[in-house]
């Protein structure tokens, strides 16, 4: 069955109920352990899907059993679980390498390669300088991790591309350039990016295999090969899990395609969800929303859509319908017209159902146009938002950017304005408050005598409510005072008597509260320095119990997120001294504080796995990528221009370089498929720049189409005539799709 489920319709929702329907139906030998398994991309999915299963069981009165829910890495790492020796433990299982272990594996493929091929590498130069070799050596890794991403995802090793380039005819000359339309078909011989890039991914791989480590994209492979491979594991996975549900089937990637379709078989149970028109990762990741729609389109499958959503108001919801049909009929592109969209209207909720949509009385829907970006339009936004923040406190907002450069803007003028906000784009709230106390407590640790360091602790353990940083009617500045007048800080830390610590401060000075807050604050600090000798990880993961088993009940954050954050700090930390072996707690301590200060994001969290929840009355600054699967009272959709919206392939597009031909990536993507299939997968008749730059079009229309639908109530979408880039003024032409809104606009009945 293929379940196609416009925004909001509440897919997590309906495959919740319906693995509880199949339990309740006695339709699984629970007894015989056959489980309903469901495959989703997020971690906070899988507790958000066992919560509602559970909940559901609980109220028709079954038992809780015959369920499993996974992320599509827990089920691939299963898999090889099982085939490598069954649920007993093996200490010889594979190590899965985290995502800053594969991008520091990545820079050292391409040093190595660089560094061995040196004279090739620079000959990709026209003009020599350190300003043109920083820019080639940033496309080579970008281009490398496409190539490795697509080659892993298609099953190419680095030997089997190898072997078949080494087979190619010496007669034929290399193709410098593009591959064109007229050629395309007798392509023979890949360019010199194409031996570069299976060098690097040689390079890359055996970093992997020297470590005993696969990456996320080896792991799925590997289970794929062992069910095409293992009959027998086939049967027994068939016979464990009778029915299959998949959510975000639109981000599905050709892996899990093989995968899943190879643990259902011909003629066994697999539900689909998702919605081909909010597939928003696919020119960055190996996803293809074609995937899922040739699913629905098979005559051996049931598709049952979802048209009803009860999240945005008319006026928004059929806005967004306008654009859906305007580029399915209308668009100047004719594979934009027939890739980008799937014919489906967001339809609203029927009378009586228990998520009406907001009324159009409530709504409104303003398209504005500024004169300069960063002078005019970025300023205004935030001063709107902090406005409506203030006027309406019970509601949810967002600002959603199209980049983080012009996302970090933004950050600067609410940061001015004083204005309450969770910054998404470099890590929630929390992980930074979490992050500065941990910074916080590692910097004393490292710098004990250090008066500064004292009186650095308290704000951030203050902001995570805890009760040696809770002041309560205590004078903040009289605290300071005192413990950056401590007299040998030694002692305060490690007194012999009560008289020894009190001799460490002024004397006279402190009343008898503040001398009680002190002696809780110095205890918080001792206990802090018994963990001292434990390694660095160890150490940050026991100060978070020490932390946050000491938090209020009402406190916002929920412990096991806390602690997760803390799980993926001790982690980065950790890496980051492996990396770097003679760095100790000072500059571990200074790097850290990156993330406090939210210069760097834990690759590893994003808000999206924690359940992040808009708090009303507080700024949502996010990326419209970023803003998939929330919804907020209060929609700015900023940026939306010609540069960011390209209408035709005449458009201006970024990842363009004459000296290589074109998009890098495009050309050697297709240059990949032509050698190992003979077929370069790109739209007839169009080059293979032409074909990604296409891709990019159909994406961001449906990014646009993914902005629209996260408001609820109000949705102002602007964009400007002018912005700077790199100190230069450009001019931004309109974006074709803002004329159909305005069109739609006026002829909405007010």
């Amino acid at each position: 069955m293929g379940i196609s489920a416009v925004p909001g319709s509440g897919k997590t929702f309906t495959l919740s109920l319906l693995a509880a329907e199949l339990l309740a139906g006695g339709n699984l030998a629970v007894e015989l352990g056959q489980e309903v398994l469901i495959v989703t991309y997020l971690n906070s999915s899988v507790d958000t899907f066992r919560s509602r299963i559970r909940g559901r069981l609980a109220e028709i009165g079954i038992q809780e059993v015959g369920y499993d829910v996974r992320t599509l890495h827990s089920l691939a790492l299963e898999i090889v679980h099982l085939a490598d020796g069954g649920y007993e433990f093996q200490d010889d299982l594979p190590a899965v390498a985290n995502d800053a272990q594969v991008a520091e594996f990545l820079v050292r493929a391409v040093d190595g390669w660089i560094e061995s091929n040196s004279e090739i590498w620079q000959s990709f130069l026209e003009q020599d300088s350190p300003t043109n070799r920083v820019r080639w050596r940033t496309i080579t890794e970008n281009t490398a991790q496409s190539f490795i991403r697509m080659a892993k995802n298609q099953r190419y090793s680095p030997e089997q591309i190898i072997a078949r380039l080494s087979k190619l005819d010496d007669s034929f000359d290399i193709i410098p350039g593009p591959i064109s339309p007229e050629i395309e078909s007798h392509i023979i011989t890949p360019t010199p990016l194409m031996y570069m890039m299976a060098g690097i991914y040689q390079h890359y791989q055996s970093s992997l295999i020297n470590l005993g480590a696969l990456d996320y994209d080896d792991l799925i492979w590997r289970a794929a090969d062992l069910l095409e491979q293992r009959p027998d594991m086939v049967v027994e996975l068939r016979q464990r899990w009778p029915y299959v549900l998949e959510d975000e089937a639109q981000d599905s990637v050709p892996l899990q395609e093989f995968l899943l379709n190879s643990l259902v078989g011909s003629d066994g149970n697999w539900v689909r969800v998702g919605d081909p028109n909010q597939a928003i990762t696919s020119t960055f990741t190996a996803a293809d929303p074609r995937f899922f729609n040739s699913f629905i389109e098979r005559p051996d499958v049931q598709s049952l859509p979802l048209p009803n959503s009860g999240r945005c108001a008319p006026k928004i919801f059929l806005a967004a319908n306008r654009i859906v049909h305007w580029v399915c009929d209308q668009h100047p592109v004719p594979e934009v017209r027939h890739f980008t969209f799937r014919r489906q209207d967001i339809l609203p909720t029927p009378p009586g159902d228990a998520q009406p949509n907001p009324p159009d009385s409530e709504a409104s829907v303003t398209i504005k146009v500024y004169l300069h970006r960063e002078d005019e339009e970025l300023p205004t936004i935030s001063r709107l938002a902090l406005q409506f923040s203030q006027n309406h406190p019970q509601d949810t907002l967002a600002i959603l950017v199209p980049t983080n450069e012009t996302g970090h803007h933004v950050s600067v003028h609410l940061d001015e304005l004083g204005a309450s906000y969770d910054n998404l784009l470099r890590g929630s709230k929390r992980e930074r408050e979490i992050a500065a106390v941990l910074q916080a407590i590692l910097n004393l640790l490292a710098q004990p005598l250090d008066r500064s360091a004292y009186t650095r602790i308290l704000v951030p353990l203050g902001e995570i409510d805890h009760p040696a940083g809770n002041l309560g009617k205590l004078d903040p500045n009289k605290i300071m005072t005192i413990l950056r007048s401590i007299y040998n800080p030694e002692n305060f830390l490690f007194p012999e008597d009560s008289v020894a610590f009190a001799s460490t401060l002024p004397s006279g000075v402190a009343t008898e509260s503040e001398l009680q807050f002190l002696e809780d604050f110095h205890s918080f600090l001792v206990r802090a320095f018994e963990l001292r000798s434990l390694p660095v990880d160890d150490l940050i993961l026991t100060l978070s119990d020490e932390l946050f088993d000491s938090l209020p009940d009402n406190q916002p954050g929920s412990q096991a997120s806390d602690l997760a954050i803390a799980y993926h700090i001790a982690s980065a930390v950790r890496q980051w001294r492996d990396l770097q072996p003679d760095w100790r707690l000072p500059e571990l301590a200074i790097q850290l504080a990156d993330i406090a200060e939210g210069r760097r994001q834990l690759r590893s969290s994003r808000s999206s796995e924690y359940g992040y929840q808009p708090m009303p009355g507080c700024i949502t600054l996010a990326t419209q990528h970023g803003a998939k699967g929330m919804e907020w009272d209060c929609v700015f959709l900023l940026g939306i221009d010609g540069r960011w919206l390209p209408g035709s392939l005449e458009s201006s597009f970024q990842g363009v370089h004459e000296f290589l031909g074109g998009d890098p990536s495009a050309e050697v993507l297709a240059q990949l498929r032509h050698l190992m299939e003979g077929d370069a997968g790109i739209y007839p008749g169009r080059t293979a720049t032409e074909s990604a730059h296409i891709d990019i079009i159909c994406e961001r229309l449906r990014l646009l189409y993914v902005g629209i639908t996260r408001a609820r109530k109000i949705l102002h979408i602007s964009r400007s005539r002018q912005t700077r880039r790199f100190n230069k003024e450009f001019e931004s032409e309109p974006a074709t799709v803002m004329g159909i809104l305005y069109k739609f606009l006026n002829d909405y009945p007010s």
